[in-house]
């Protein structure tokens, strides 16, 4: 047999883009899907994010006998671009990570995430907003947030 129409086959080339990263594909995936577990929770409710977040900080939370304690990631994050809103037993985590300088007229590689982020943190009991600590350093967030003292200042007659 000959050659087919066309003239002799030729080996198929595999071209792979140089953008080509299965881990961040499934890095950005797993972002996105936080996101909108975090958006549904808050679906209904007043406190919906007034701009879309364009990605989401890592973070630890445990808790102690007195308080609620949040690590949060934020390198990159200037002190000054993070607020921190507590509202009965929930705490927003908001900021924005910037460009270190002008943004360049086009990257090689861009794999890290700027812009906005908004994180929600809900607790098994209220909070109190007045007795929240905050430490930031080496782009470490540490927040510990005191319970609430139900009860209070309210004398029930007990003895």
């Amino acid at each position: 047999m000959g050659d087919p129409p066309g003239g002799p086959r030729k080996p198929l080339a595999l071209v792979i883009p140089r953008s080509f990263d299965p881990l961040r594909d499934i890095l950005d995936l797993q972002e996105r899907m936080n996101r909108l577990f975090e958006e549904s929770l808050l679906r209904g409710r007043e406190l919906k994010p007034a701009r879309t977040a364009a990605w989401s900080p890592a973070a630890d939370v445990y808790e102690t006998a007195e308080a609620f304690v949040i690590l949060a990631e934020l390198p990159g994050v200037h002190e000054d671009d993070v607020e921190v809103a507590v509202d009965g037993d929930e705490l927003r985590l908001r900021g924005e990570r910037r460009l270190p300088g002008p943004r360049p007229e086009s990257f090689e590689r861009l794999e890290r995430s700027y812009g906005p982020f908004l994180r929600t943190f809900r607790f098994a009991q209220d909070v109190d907003p007045d007795r929240v600590s905050a430490h930031f350093e080496d782009g470490l967030l540490r927040l510990e947030v005191r319970k609430s003292r139900v009860g209070a200042g309210r004398e029930d007659g007990a003895e």
